[in-house]
């Protein structure tokens, strides 16, 4: 991956995360160890694993396979958050169903 394509993920992230901070009334963080490790974009966010992607073309079911890979290995719920130039954010989250107790 090239520095131009390394700079436009690093703002798509902080930028993501900033909308979400405003949201949720905190400050996000990227995850800088990310590419040593291979964790998710964000595991700053209790319980979830987001992947954050900005791509012109889109591969939702590998981004998804990847959010859920890196979720299931850190024990937390994925989230994949995605947008084009110009386009709003979208995002797909896998929503934790009701604990089943034996």
């Amino acid at each position: 991956m090239g520095r131009m394509q390394r700079s436009k993920g690093a703002a798509a992230e902080r930028e993501f995360l900033r909308l979400l901070g405003d949201e949720l009334g905190e400050s996000l963080t990227r995850n800088l160890s990310q590419t040593r490790e291979g964790g998710a974009d964000c595991v700053h966010l209790r319980g979830w694993a987001i992947e954050i992607k900005r791509h012109e073309r889109l591969s939702r079911p590998s981004w998804w396979r990847q959010a859920c890979e890196q979720a299931h290995r850190l024990g937390v719920q994925p989230m994949l958050a995605w947008r084009r130039s110009r386009e709003p954010w979208s995002v797909m989250a896998a929503w934790p169903g009701p604990t089943v107790r034996t």
